[in-house]
Parts: structure tokens; C-alpha cells; sequence
């Protein structure tokens, strides 16, 4: 699931990965529309994290 790790909204946009999420490959970045929070999902765990 992709959703905003601080409102819970699906709505988001993809953005560049930032710091040390550019070191584990298969994870993307976004930028939630909502509350313009920046997040990396992950998805060998299937987890959002803002970082």
C-alpha cells in the first residue's frame, strides 16, 4: 500500500529519492498531494516511512 504514512491518503505524486533510500534498490519516493509530506515506500516490506 502506498498511501501517506501521516494522513493515510492514496493521493500522491513521485518525487526523487532522498538520502539513504537511494542506497536499497526497488524503493520509490513520494510526495503526498494532501499534506505534501515526503515518503519512501518499500516494497519488499510493503511499508511507507517519511524520512
Amino acid at each position: 500500500m502506498k498511501s501517506c504514512p501521516k494522513c493515510k491518503s492514496e493521493s500522491r505524486h513521485r518525487m526523487k529519492r532522498k538520502g539513504i533510500s537511494r542506497l536499497f534498490p526497488g524503493t520509490k519516493g513520494y510526495a503526498c498531494d494532501k499534506c505534501n509530506t515526503s515518503y519512501t515506500w518499500f516494497p519488499i516490506i510493503n511499508r511507507s516511512f517519511r524520512l
